[in-house]
């Protein structure tokens, strides 16, 4: 019986490929927690200082959130307590002007010494105690002085709110500003723990948490479709920007969240996450703002930025720089971040949470 033997160079070839499967696992394969580990074995103590400052930036993002969303709160009802003094003060005018009414008609038919004391009364309140007045008050007029005193009742009642909700905003605002330092300083230290790290740590955590980000996110994605964008990249160099998945939160007006704030350092450099067309736009509540209508038909949408780099109508290629990052429309006074947002069918479509397309390119 004859015994085929392999030859070496293929024992050797299939031995490098199973090595290079072990250390390089094939893209579509999850990488587990036990190969980050192994990866990460020579900056496990940056990596637990990565991860630790990573949880503590997440902690101290959704209390800026939080705080952001009180203040709106806060500011709300000062505008409502606001239109109830400006209503009843005009009612309280009406009210004062129908007593004089009365008193001169008084006066016309004789019951009245002189009706000067109305106009050279110093206010309304003078006038009332006048025996004129209670004269007035006691031939019919008796309906206007009980709206007069009611009206003045509310009119210093809903005063007194206003003043509470000036200083119960003062409260929330010290609370805001508080909470951005906290989150600002938690960025940094996100960031800087990062940099850290040993490059083949970054790359296996960074695929890591990619996965983790897709799979928490793939419920509320299956909802409204899976974003497929084809060749994408991170709006920011990786590494250098921190997010939270806000997508749906409350916001001002009774809107909500339709993107992902990506916060990162004043000005800095935000890119082309693909190839396209730009159209720059300045609002009020977007700011200086690009609509990035890429090549493969998907609209992508930048806000707050601190200046341009394009024109509007620009062709753009992928990774080219086309803003700033700042704090522009009712992001003023914040934190400076990138409110980005994704919209499959192009500009005018229905927005999809970018939260899990961003983790997969941004960490």
């Amino acid at each position: 019986m004859r015994v085929t033997r392999t030859p070496l160079r293929v024992v050797s070839l299939l031995f490098l490929v199973g090595l290079a499967a072990v250390l390089f696992p094939l893209a579509g394969q999850a990488v587990t927690k036990a190969q980050v580990d192994e990866a990460c074995a020579d900056s496990r103590a940056q990596l637990e200082e990565y991860r630790a400052a990573q949880a503590a930036f997440e902690s101290a993002a959704r209390e800026y959130e939080g705080a952001v969303q009180e203040v709106d709160r806060v500011v709300r009802k000062q505008e409502s307590v606001a239109g109830s003094v400006t209503s009843h003060t005009e009612e309280l005018e009406l009210i004062q002007a129908k007593i004089e009414d009365q008193a001169v008609e008084l006066y016309m038919r004789g019951g009245l010494s002189s009706p000067g004391i109305i106009f050279s009364a110093s206010s309304v309140d003078e006038y009332m105690t006048t025996s004129e007045f209670l004269t007035v008050a006691a031939t019919g007029g008796q309906e206007s002085l009980d709206e007069l005193v009611a009206s003045r009742s509310e009119l210093n009642r809903f005063q007194g709110q206003l003043d509470e909700t000036r200083v119960e905003l003062e409260d929330v605002e010290a609370q805001k500003l508080d909470a951005r330092n906290n989150q600002e300083s938690a960025m940094e230290a996100e960031q800087a723990a990062y940099a850290k790290l040993s490059g083949r740590c970054k790359d296996r955590a960074t695929k890591y948490d990619q996965e983790q980000a897709e799979l928490k996110a793939r419920a509320r994605q299956r909802a409204a479709g899976s974003v497929q964008v084809g060749s994408f990249i991170c709006p920011f160099t990786p590494g250098r920007t921190s997010f939270i998945d806000s997508f749906g939160a409350p916001r001002s007006g009774g809107r909500a969240h339709k993107g992902t704030d990506l916060f990162a350092a004043w000005n800095e450099p935000m890119y082309a996450v693909t190839s396209g067309r730009v159209v720059v736009g300045n609002s009020g509540l977007g700011g200086k703002t690009i609509w990035l209508l890429g090549d493969n038909g998907i609209g992508f949408y930048y806000a707050h930025l601190s200046d341009f780099n394009v024109a509007s109508g620009a062709s753009v290629g992928q990774g080219q720089t086309i803003g700033f990052n700042g704090d522009t429309g009712n992001a003023r006074g914040g934190s400076p971040h990138l409110h980005f947002e994704i919209h499959p069918g192009g500009r005018g479509s229905s927005a999809v949470n970018p939260y899990p397309t961003l983790a997969g390119a941004c960490r």
